[in-house]
Parts: structure tokens; C-alpha cells; sequence
């Protein structure tokens, strides 16, 4: 009988009979390396274990729990990724740990269940740490989006994986905004009231700005930066007229992260495209082409 067994060695995962090492790499784990010794990622191993598949010992056989302690000691990002991998292996996709962006920080490669899937890389994350654009700006550089596509796989505080598809696109859409209008607006906190009395309503009806009720439009602070930039708005408090930059620094207070965010919406609006402030589903914008 064949001895299922692997050794901690380091901070590798090694199985050293040959017999297993081929039959588990057959079935798409590890690397093999000195002729018939295969390295298993930790997130390979403790998915075998836990399959009843695989026994893990250093000096001693271990449990399970010594184990994914171990190994989160080894990699404190251990805990996502694991329960990342053992949620794409429920799903039936075959995963590859050592892959040619291994090194990168990208996690998994995925082969495609359908032929006409793309191969798919993946990149493991906690929802509360911090995600950094210039990272995934990177890795989406490194494929080739004809036959590959980059996934973030998103682990929240019960454990359930959220999959978002990472892709560079080029906005552009046909909406005609509003022009030649001269509007008032009050600022009350952190939104600007204009009073739909005439012309006024094509700001909500024909360029979709803030939402309308009871005669007035409640628009953003993002949006009403946009407009005075225009010059079809101007921003009065305790009845005086704010410039832009007055704005911004009262904004600040409510988003203080408000000039990075009025960058990309006003990006979009001189691509063409109608753009919604509303929060929905964790986003800043909604835009429609």
C-alpha cells in the first residue's frame, strides 16, 4: 500500500514516495523536482488532508488544526486562500499553484471548464483588506486577454467567496448632456438643492443628475462640482456664492477621498457617458453608455 503521507520541510510541503508523488501530480497537484519527490502548496495539502487524502507530519503526524496553524504561520494570507481554493475545486475547476505568475502574487490558474472559456487567473483577498488598483493594473498587463482573464476572488466574514472579473476597458458611450442651462443651488451638508421651477428639471430629465421630488433636485457634491466646472450651476451657502475649490475642502468632510473620486466621474462624462452617484453594490458610480 502506497503511504499517503508528506512532510513539512521548511516552508515546503514535500511528499517523498515517488508512487504517490506521480499519482498526485497526474491529478493536476504540485511539482515534481529531484526525480520523484513533488512540492505541495500549503493550500494543496490541507485541501488533501481534509479529504481524508493526504497525512502531514514534521517530526510528529499532525492534525489538522497543527496544520492550517502551521501553515497560516507560514503565509498569513493562508486562511483566504484555502478557502478559496476549496471552493474552486467545488466548483469542478482543475487548479494550478505553481503557475508562470506565481512569483507576481497571482494565487491560481484555472483551466477553462468550456471550450469556450478563457484560461483564468486568480488572485485571492480578504473584503476588509485594502485593494490595491496598481496591483491588479499590473496583472492585467501580464495576460493576454484574448485567451486569458484575471478573477479577484473575495472572501467575506462568513467565509462565502464573491468572484469579481478584472478587465481593461475603454468607456465610451452617445449621451447627449445637458447644455445651456443656468442654475441656483442651495448646499444643505452634503448635497446641493436646486429648485426645479423651469429649465431647471432637464438637469434630472434630460442629463440625469440627482434625483427629483416635491419640486426640488437633490444633487450630489460630485455632481455639482461637475457642473460648476461647466458653468451651469453655481453652489450658494448662507448666501454666498462657493467656487469650486471652497467646495471641494466642505466636501472633504463628507468624502474625504472626494477629488480622486470626481477624477474618474468627470473622466466619464467627457467619454460620453451617463453617470449615476448613487451607491449600489459596494460601487462609487453607475454608468450607462
Amino acid at each position: 500500500m502506497v503511504e499517503m503521507r508528506a512532510k513539512i520541510s521548511e516552508d515546503k510541503v514535500v511528499v517523498y514516495n515517488e508512487r504517490l508523488a506521480n499519482t498526485l501530480n497526474a491529478r493536476g497537484y504540485g511539482r515534481l523536482f529531484d526525480e520523484g519527490k513533488l512540492e505541495l502548496s500549503p493550500v494543496e495539502a490541507m485541501y488533501l488532508m481534509e479529504k481524508k487524502k493526504l497525512k502531514i507530519f514534521d517530526d510528529k503526524d499532525l492534525e489538522e488544526e497543527e496544520v492550517f496553524d502551521k501553515f497560516s504561520h507560514m503565509d498569513e494570507r493562508f486562511g483566504h486562500k484555502f478557502i478559496v481554493y476549496r471552493d474552486l475545486r467545488k466548483r469542478g475547476y482543475k487548479i494550478k499553484c505553481f503557475h508562470d505568475l506565481k512569483d507576481e502574487g497571482v494565487d491560481y490558474s484555472l483551466k477553462p471548464k468550456r471550450l469556450e472559456q478563457r484560461d483564468i487567473f486568480v488572485v485571492c483577498a480578504s473584503e476588509r483588506e485594502d485593494f490595491l488598483i496598481d496591483r491588479m493594473v499590473k496583472y492585467t498587463e501580464r495576460i493576454d486577454p484574448l485567451i486569458e482573464e484575471l478573477w479577484v476572488g473575495v472572501v467575506d466574514e462568513e467565509g462565502e467567496v464573491t468572484y469579481y472579473k478584472i478587465e481593461e476597458i475603454e468607456p465610451k458611450g452617445k449621451f447627449e448632456d445637458v447644455e445651456g442651462l443656468h442654475c441656483k443651488g442651495i448646499l444643505l451638508r452634503d448635497l446641493v438643492i436646486v429648485k426645479a421651477k423651469g429649465d431647471e428639471k432637464k438637469l434630472f430629465e434630460q442629463g440625469f443628475y440627482g434625483s427629483l421630488s416635491n419640486g426640488e433636485i437633490s444633487v450630489s457634491l460630485i455632481e455639482a462640482l461637475y457642473l460648476m466646472s461647466r458653468g451651469i450651476l453655481d453652489v450658494y451657502q448662507h448666501n454666498r456664492k462657493l467656487d469650486s475649490s471652497e467646495l471641494i475642502e466642505i466636501s472633504k468632510t463628507y468624502q474625504p477621498d472626494i477629488e480622486i473620486r470626481y477624477q474618474v466621474y468627470r473622466d466619464l462624462k467627457e467619454r460620453n457617458v451617463c453617470v449615476k452617484t448613487g451607491y449600489k453594490f459596494g460601487t462609487h458610480f453607475r454608468a450607462y453608455e
